[in-house]
């Protein structure tokens, strides 16, 4: 079992969400109860009065931008993308999953950790993610990574006898930010309730606590402290921010003149030497019925009186309500509100109130809303009893505070007719009838062919209409050229058409409960060569594009070779009768004027007067040389210079860390039970 460089990145990128100082996971193990700690040394103080705190993982993520947490970060499944996990497991229990060194990761282990981590996935995608979604998308591995990573660390911190006193974590924890109250005191009641409300006790979190700070501590030991040398981010400068000016050319086909027209001869040569590139694939030729409630609904049949009532039943559905945009100036009391609504009534402008308030307009918009859309519905009615745009009302008594309110623009709703939605409504009563009787027909279908009926015989006596294809490949590639579309399930029915054959009767495809399809191969074309005549134009233009490769090569080579034997540009650009350009400031990996990024690569592949050959953006040959190259100056003193220097000793440590984490897992061995983990993970067998 491995973990390729792909799932390592991708867990990388989920790790980082999980992880803060204080370890909360967001699901829940078990009640909380305070009677069950068993962590009486930490002392931790009573209660504060204040008990406001704000979400929990927003607060506690704010851990995980110390460089020691990112660290941890990066090296939990790095190992996995260098060497994997060894696949040979022998002599140990049929009940264990994992072999880190002495400690073995049992079943239930596994079973609980793995649920965790893949709820954990599930909260922050806002949906459940399955077992066979975590599979298909390489959450599994990089949760699988993660496990065996936590036990190899905590088996380097138990051999080299790494310990951390009561106090020390308890101390800890009560500098937390995560637990301080609005005083900026450790608060009891907070901790409890983060705790409780993410299904901890004391006991759990002060154990995986201690674990997390004897793993940062033994992180810290191997690479903490490194400050990459001034040089090194001089070096990443200079790489970065170097700019070059180019002198280039571009060879196009039309710049070599027309190529003659090949004869009949060469063609039929070039054909036979490439015959593979036009070889017909394999085809199938198919009939397929498909029955779902669309298939057999007849909106013919609903009445426009069973569509009428249906209308008025949805009536919402074809409404949309007025809404407007109201102003909203708010007071303490009523007595200002009223003095407000006094000087509106003598002339003074709604706007001049909201600015001697030190507001803006768009400070006191409340948007687009309609009536429902208000909170308070009494200011709702207010402002919907407004009757002009521009008009204002108040002082109003609202539930929180008095308001005065203008209407600055009015919506109308809008209601659609029941001629314009009877066909919709029709087609959709018919469909609902007919879900009821997808199940009975099916059953009348399969006795029709059970009896030796075909498919288009069957698709005629039930009013079906089914789908011909002549002729379609293992792709889904029609013989017209573009694909097939429109079918249900339609990989499955191609897969299971290639390994079918004319005659043979295929299993039925569920539509996932709303239906079913039936299939049939009605023509095998096995894979073959074309002839010459029936792809004539397609080798025509295969052998035009070989050509002008070839071409535009020599005529590039022969360019650059005039430029390394000392001729000026311009002359050789002149002789050759191409446009020479010079480009402006150009940096590594970076789009530049009508150069190809390969043009840009190329062009740093050397120092100045290099001469390089790239393709062009289109099917062209761009030459180039290098005119001039401009060094950054470098201040070590700026805030992105200092950025650079943490960056690049962040990537040294990291680099240290892999290497020694890679070294620990050799020394103590990881071994893994397959069978096991599949059964964890919800492998297929197959």
């Amino acid at each position: 079992m491995s973990f390729d460089g792909e799932s390592v990145a991708a867990a990388l990128r989920e790790l980082r969400y999980r992880r803060s100082r204080c370890r909360l996971a967001s699901r829940p193990l078990r009640s909380y109860d305070p009677r069950r700690s068993r962590r009486g040394p930490l002392r931790l103080p009573e209660p504060a009065s204040d008990r406001s705190h704000a979400p929990m993982l927003d607060v506690l993520r704010r851990g995980a931008s110390t460089w020691v947490s990112k660290v941890l970060l990066s090296v939990l499944i790095v190992s996995f993308g260098v060497w994997g996990i060894a696949d040979v497991f022998r002599g140990f229990g049929s009940n264990t999953a994992f072999r880190v060194g002495s400690h073995e990761i049992g079943v239930a282990e596994l079973d609980q950790t793995y649920a965790r981590e893949l709820q954990q996935a599930s909260s922050r995608l806002g949906r459940n993610l399955t077992k066979d979604e975590a599979l298909r998308t390489g959450v599994s591995q990089q949760i699988l990574s993660k496990i065996v990573t936590d036990v190899t660390l905590s088996e380097a911190v138990r051999s080299l006898h790494l310990g951390i006193s009561d106090s020390t974590i308890g101390a800890q924890i009560l500098m937390d930010p995560a637990f301080k109250g609005a005083s900026g005191a450790f608060d009891r009641s907070r901790f409890v309730e983060l705790l409780r409300s993410n299904g901890w006790n004391e006991d759990i979190y002060v154990t995986r606590r201690r674990a997390d700070a004897l793993r940062s501590q033994l992180l810290d030991g191997v690479s903490g402290g490194f400050t990459a040398p001034k040089v090194w981010a001089e070096a990443i400068d200079r790489y970065r921010n170097e700019t070059r000016t180019l002198r280039y050319v571009t060879v196009s086909p039309a710049s070599l003149g027309a190529l003659p027209t090949p004869s009949e001869s060469d063609l039929a040569t070039f054909y036979e030497q490439r015959k593979a590139a036009f070889r017909a694939p394999e085809t199938r030729g198919l009939i397929a019925l498909v029955l779902d409630a669309a298939a057999i609904a007849n909106p013919a049949d609903v009445t426009d009186d069973d569509a009428r009532a249906e209308y008025a039943r949805q009536k919402a559905k074809f409404t949309t309500p007025e809404k407007r945009r109201v102003l909203q100036l708010s007071f303490d009391d009523a007595a200002a509100a009223t003095a407000a609504a006094a000087r509106l009534a003598a002339g003074t402008p709604f706007e001049d109130l909201v600015a001697e308030r030190g507001a803006k307009v768009e400070d006191v918009d409340l948007g687009l809303l309609a009536r429902t859309g208000f909170v308070d519905t009494t200011i709702g009615d207010a402002a919907f009893a407004i009757p002009e745009v521009g008009g204002t009302v108040g002082p109003v008594a609202g539930r929180i505070a008095t308001v005065i309110l203008k209407l600055a623009e009015k919506v109308p709703g809008t209601e659609k007719a029941y001629a314009d939605v009877a066909n919709e409504l029709k087609t959709e009563i018919a469909r609902r009838r007919a879900e009821g009787e997808v199940l009975s027909r099916h059953d009348q279908i399969e006795d029709a062919l059970a009896g030796g009926a075909k498919l288009s015989e069957v698709a005629t006596r039930f009013g079906l209409n089914p789908v011909v294809i002549d002729a379609v490949t293992r792709d889904g590639t029609l013989s017209s050229g573009v694909k097939l579309t429109g079918l249900p399930q339609q990989a499955k029915l191609l897969t299971g058409a290639f390994e079918s054959d004319v005659g043979v009767e295929n299993d039925t495809l569920d539509l996932g409960g709303h239906g079913f399809l039936w299939y049939a191969v009605t023509a095998v074309a096995p894979a073959h060569d074309r002839p010459l005549a029936e792809v004539h134009d397609r080798v025509v233009a295969a052998w035009t594009a070989e050509a002008d490769a070839k071409r535009l090569d020599a005529a590039a080579a022969a360019f650059v070779a005039r430029l390394k034997a000392g001729e000026e540009f311009d002359k050789v650009a002149a002789d050759t009768k191409l446009e020479p350009k010079t480009s402006s400031e150009i940096k590594r990996d970076e789009p530049a004027d009508d150069l190809s990024t390969a043009a840009v690569s190329a062009a740093f592949a050397g120092g100045e007067g290099h001469v390089a050959i790239a393709p062009a953006k289109d099917e062209g040959r761009i030459v180039l040389q290098v005119a001039s190259i401009t060094e950054p100056v470098f201040f070590a003193e700026t805030d992105d210079a200092k950025a650079l220097a943490a960056q690049t000793s962040n990537a040294i440590q990291n680099t240290l860390l892999e290497s020694w984490l890679v070294r620990v897992q050799k020394e103590i061995g990881v071994s893994s039970n397959q069978q096991v983990i599949a059964r964890v993970i919800g492998r297929s067998k197959d």
